[in-house]
């Protein structure tokens, strides 16, 4: 007796050469609309139609149920997916193992973030150590990061909040490592004198921050509304360097990891901790990759190397425990 599932797989090897209709079908399927795919393969909504009507007359059935203005595969659909998948994760491992042998360099790997503290000595880091495959680094919002690791635009993400694991099928996600931010001041600003500040005495001042849905954003705004504050955003950047600058030049204060600090050890100077709970200072996070992948030798070696890297950076996370602020700044202890 012969499956569905059988039949597919017969089906695919006389499909193999088609590997371009196989990926346009399964970036159609990840993204549930015709016009957003098209758009993200770079082609003309009629020829992806004619490329999936192509795809369906060749296996003899429908492949996706209309619902609404989106498609959604159905139960034959969801069959074809895995193996589809499958074939084309198979191809991909076969060219990164040809490279290997033949001692080439093989496609980029592409990573995105949603904050840009931590990517330098990442890449720094790896550049020194590999030579073999390329890194392409990207800064993209939360939900950005979120849309590409459906679509396969990226292989791995990084950022905070974690995103996750089950939200995205076949997405898993590790605990990368956690940071503690502190408030960088405008020289000679009188806060400077406390060296520990609570979060209230923040209150009217001006503020030199990230755009939104970033790493920074996603953690202070709700800290701001829990405290009844308002955000008095008058600088907005990506940029650390530049943020820095802002900051230093009077425009406001600016929430800075410690990491960060690290890297530039001139700026602790103007730098003050906040005394709050420790959940409130605390960001954690993750490192995000489809499951699949791990089959690729080159994605495996960079999920290795960045989980190994990521793990260094923890040890170098400076700060004073949220228990340990009163005796430390000789303050009074309001069990926090």
């Amino acid at each position: 007796m012969c499956t569905f599932d059988s039949l597919l797989c017969e089906r695919l090897w006389g499909m193999i050469m088609e590997l371009k209709d196989l990926h346009y079908f399964c970036l159609t399927a990840e993204t549930e609309h015709v016009t957003k795919a098209a758009e993200k393969l770079g082609v003309a909504q009629p020829y992806l139609t004619k490329v999936i009507n192509h795809v369906e007359e060749e296996l003899g059935v429908k492949l996706f149920d209309k619902v609404g203005r989106q498609i959604r595969l159905n139960s034959y659909g969801q069959a074809f997916y895995i193996q589809a998948k499958k074939v084309l994760s198979c191809m991909d491992n076969l060219y990164t193992e040809m490279d290997h042998l033949l001692d080439r360099q093989s496609r980029n790997i592409t990573l995105l973030s949603n904050t840009e503290a931590y990517t330098p000595g990442l890449i720094a880091n790896f550049t020194n150590g590999n030579t073999k495959y390329g890194l392409s680094l990207f800064y993209s919002s939360t939900s950005g990061i979120i849309e590409a690791l459906k679509t396969g635009e990226a292989d791995f993400a990084l950022s905070c909040p974690p995103i996750a694991s089950g939200l995205i099928k076949g997405v898993n996600t590790d605990i990368a490592f956690y940071d503690v931010g502190w408030i960088l001041l405008p020289p000679d600003h009188p806060l400077l004198k406390k060296k520990v500040i609570d979060f209230h005495e923040l209150d009217g001042e001006n503020l030199v921050t990230s755009p939104s849905d970033s790493a920074i954003r996603w953690k202070v705004e709700p800290i701001y509304e829990n405290y009844g504050m308002e955000m008095n955003i008058v600088c907005e950047s990506n940029n650390l360097y530049l943020a820095t600058q802002a900051v230093q030049s009077g425009m406001g204060y600016a929430f800075m990891p410690s990491l960060y600090l690290n890297s530039r050890p001139e700026l602790y100077q103007y730098s003050v901790e906040v005394y709050a709970p420790q959940e409130e200072r605390q960001s954690y996070f993750g490192f995000s990759y489809k499951e699949s992948s791990m089959d690729n030798r080159n994605a495996r070696h960079f999920r290795d190397f960045a989980i190994s890297y990521f793990n260094e950076l923890q040890k170098q996370v400076n700060y004073t425990r949220t228990s340990e602020i009163p005796v430390k700044y000789g303050i009074e202890n309001k069990g926090l």
